[in-house]
C-alpha cells in the first residue's frame, strides 16, 4: 500500500511566497504615490484576498492535523 505524506513546509513556503508578492505590490503602489490606478488597487486587493485564503487554509490544515493526532493519542490510552 502506497503511503501519502503531507509536507507542511511546502504549505508555509506557498504562503510566504504570496506574502512577498503582496508586499512587493504594496511597495510598487507606494512608489507611484499619486499615480495609483484602480487596476493597481484591484490587483493588490486580489493578491491580499489570495494571501488571506491561503493563510486560512494552512491554519485549518494544521488544526485538522493536530486534532487528528490528539484523537489518535486519546484512543491509544
Amino acid at each position: 500500500m502506497a503511503r501519502t505524506e503531507f509536507n507542511f513546509g511546502d504549505l508555509a513556503t506557498i504562503v510566504e511566497d504570496v506574502a512577498v508578492i503582496a508586499k512587493n505590490k504594496v511597495q510598487e503602489i507606494g512608489a507611484k504615490k499619486s499615480a495609483v490606478s484602480i487596476g493597481d488597487m484591484f490587483d493588490v486587493q486580489m493578491t491580499m484576498n489570495r494571501l488571506s485564503q491561503l493563510s486560512e487554509m494552512s491554519t485549518n490544515v494544521m488544526s485538522a492535523a493536530n486534532q487528528s493526532t490528539l484523537s489518535m493519542a486519546r484512543n491509544i490510552k
